[in-house]
């Protein structure tokens, strides 16, 4: 505090500047872009360090030493596939083929590593982008990923092939089943995006989709998220293609799935329907479950493989017994 005779002893002008200065009031406000630039960053910042969190958290449940069998690099056609396989006691029947989500990796099917399926070879791999695979370059398409898919079944062997698709998956089985369904057998569509209208990425996915921007996420986030943009086109060409599917499909959803709306279940029954393929499809809903369903529900996939496997041989004993 300044005493009464030394501040008297001032000028006018200084008096009142000393006062101004001294008078809380009269401090210099916060600029409103200053405030805006801070809240800008500590958004960015925290949205930065959930994603990490997120992509660490995958990686925990995906990565392929989870699942402790052999593993295998295919390099072929220029793909390089990391791959596992459980080989069945004798002389397997069939060959289960297990495609993940995105993100994801293979260690994602753990659970049905553990408890192989009678008389089936397993086999899960690193899709292209994810996991030691070889990301490709380009823009991601579910082509590309079906073109990896049958590079990869060309050295597994050449029995029945039942292919299981998680997520992202799910389309990457039905597209491979629709183009190749003389190595294909049947196919298991688990948590599956099909309808095209159901894919609507968020605004801030396209900012993460440029070069400038990508090199901020996880690696297998951006690969997951440049797969996202493309999603809705690529099933748009999907639909076009199901009336030439032949062979079973099973679809096993949560009803409440907040990542994949149920309503995919529905929409391809329907298309299928309409094409009188009725017969090819068969659905297996789980009250309350969500997305993941690979490692909460397990038993639930057994029993949907289970299902398609009934279907597949079904159709191949009637076609044994037609002229």
């Amino acid at each position: 505090m300044i005493c009464k005779p030394c501040y008297l002893a001032l000028s006018e002008q200084e008096s009142q500047t000393l006062f101004h200065s001294l008078n809380p009031a009269n401090q210099h406000q916060p600029r409103p872009l200053k405030r805006i630039l801070w809240i800008v960053g500590g958004i960015v910042l925290t949205a930065f360090a959930s994603l990490h969190l997120i992509a660490a958290y995958f990686h925990l449940q995906d990565d392929s030493s989870r699942l402790k069998d052999a593993t295998h690099l295919t390099t072929r056609d220029g793909f390089a596939i990391h791959w596992m396989k459980k080989v069945a006691p004798g002389t397997g029947r069939l060959q289960l083929v297990f495609i993940h989500g995105s993100p994801g990796g293979a260690g994602a099917w753990r659970e049905q590593f553990l408890k192989p399926f009678p008389g089936a070879d397993l086999i899960a791999f690193d899709r292209p982008g994810f996991g030691k695979s070889k990301r490709l370059d380009g823009t991601p398409h579910l082509q590309d990923q079906v073109n990896a898919l049958i590079s990869l079944l060309a050295q597994t062997g050449n029995r029945r092939v039942l292919l299981i698709g998680h997520s992202y998956g799910s389309p990457i089985a039905l597209l491979a089943a629709i183009e190749h369904p003389e190595k294909i057998a049947g196919v298991l569509l688990i948590g599956g995006d099909v309808d095209p209208m159901q894919e609507k990425p968020f605004l801030v996915q396209y900012l993460f989709r440029w070069p400038l921007t990508s090199w901020l996420l996880p690696s297998g986030i951006s690969q997951s998220n440049r797969e996202m943009l493309t999603a809705r086109s690529d099933l748009t060409e999907l639909q076009k293609l199901l009336p030439n599917l032949a062979v079973p499909v099973v679809m096993l959803h949560g009803t409440h799935d907040p990542v994949v709306p149920v309503e995919n279940v529905g929409w391809l029954e329907r298309q299928l329907a309409g094409l009188g393929k009725s017969a090819l499809f068969a659905k297996i809903m789980i009250p309350n479950a969500n997305h993941f369903i690979p490692w909460e529900h397990p038993r639930e996939v057994e029993q949907a493989i289970q299902l398609l496997d009934q279907m597949v041989s079904a159709r191949e004993r009637a076609s044994q017994k037609s002229p």
